[in-house]
């Protein structure tokens, strides 16, 4: 007995001398800790008056702590797509004339360009999503009636989808769609605001949660991809009680107060940025799956500047990979369609 206590100290001592993980030796395993969740708006309303008409960024961690990045002019909607953020100035200038124009702005710098011409026709757009289902644009519209309209990335031009059947609720206030392409809305109250799912063929609506909140004033939501997740920038514009950022979990629709924005902002135009990952068929630069004569055609008219490739298809298009897509790509396409090449 005496030996075997004898080895079995021995044992111990020459495993304590060894070195202990995380110190030395073997690492310790380090924990996984996701970056914070960032968003970025537009001030329509702050009652200190230091940001009203700027661009601000926070994480939902931390929403009272914001940076201004710029000043703007009054948006109401506007969306973010592979470094992009689009977006309709609504409202009226000194003289009295309507200004709706369609806006892009570079995401990094946050440099804002408003192609000649591009507008939004004069219709009032109040809400913006990109769909990464199908990697279109779309803008929730009102000409006495709300309607989900796609958004042409070029010109601006709005194509009426759908009309939406309001039913009960008395109208809709913001706008976002889920990585599987479904369409969500909040609906205007005074007491209880409710989470609705749009159906794009139909147009009707259909309860998911109800908030508790009200959501009646100038307001906005984004989808997250990241965490499956809604966020609201909700304001009560008579007692401001319940103002702030608010998290609406997708996967069981759970709602949670994430904090006030700054100190009391009201933002309109709320994004996150986020880029679905790329998948494409070289020279199918019209992204339908298909390489044909369309595409090619498609690609001469880029290069003459009279035609809009979305990203993915730019990608597509460069089928000599030399990083220009001109003529001799769309020859190259047309070739490929006709089984003359292997792209």
């Amino acid at each position: 007995m005496k030996k075997l206590t004898a080895l079995l100290l021995a044992a111990l001592l020459a495993f304590a001398a060894l070195p202990a993980f995380g110190t030395a030796g073997v690492p310790a395993p380090q924990r996984d800790i996701p970056d914070p969740i960032y968003l970025e708006g537009y001030v329509v309303g702050d009652p200190e008056g230091n940001l009203g008409g700027k661009w601000v960024g926070f994480t939902a961690e931390l929403p009272s702590e914001v940076t201004a990045f710029g000043s703007g002019l009054t948006t109401y909607a506007a969306a973010y797509t592979r470094g992009k953020v689009y977006g309709y100035v609504y409202g009226y200038n000194a003289v009295g004339d309507l200004c709706d124009y369609f806006y892009v702005m570079n995401a990094a710098t946050h440099e804002i360009s408003y192609p000649e011409g591009a507008s939004s026709g004069g219709v009032f757009v109040y809400g913006m999503a990109f769909n990464s289902a199908d990697r279109t644009m779309y803008a929730l519209c009102d000409e006495d009636h709300p309607y989900i309209a796609r958004v042409d990335l070029l010109t601006g031009a709005l194509t009426k989808v759908v009309d939406v059947a309001l039913g009960s609720a008395l109208g809709l206030q913001t706008f976002a769609i889920d990585a599987g392409g479904s369409f969500y809305a909040l609906t205007f109250s005074a007491v209880s605001s409710k989470l609705v799912r749009i159906n794009i063929s139909t147009g009707a609506l259909t309860e998911v949660l109800n908030t508790g909140l009200p959501c009646f004033y100038a307001q906005s939501m984004t989808y997250d991809h990241v965490t499956n997740s809604i966020y609201w920038a909700q304001v009560d514009s008579q007692t401001s009680l319940s103002n702030g950022l608010y998290r609406i979990d997708m996967d069981g629709y759970a709602l949670s107060y994430c904090g006030m924005i700054g100190t009391n902002l009201e933002l309109m135009a709320l994004y996150t940025v986020y880029d679905a990952p790329i998948e494409f068929l070289l020279g199918d630069a019209d992204l339908d799956g298909d390489v044909d004569s369309a595409d090619a055609l498609l690609v001469l008219r880029w290069s003459m500047g009279i035609a809009f490739i979305e990203d993915e298809g730019l990608l597509a298009a460069d089928v000599n990979e030399n990083g220009v897509i001109d003529s001799a790509d769309a020859l190259m396409i047309l070739r490929a369609s006709m089984g003359l090449i292997e792209l």
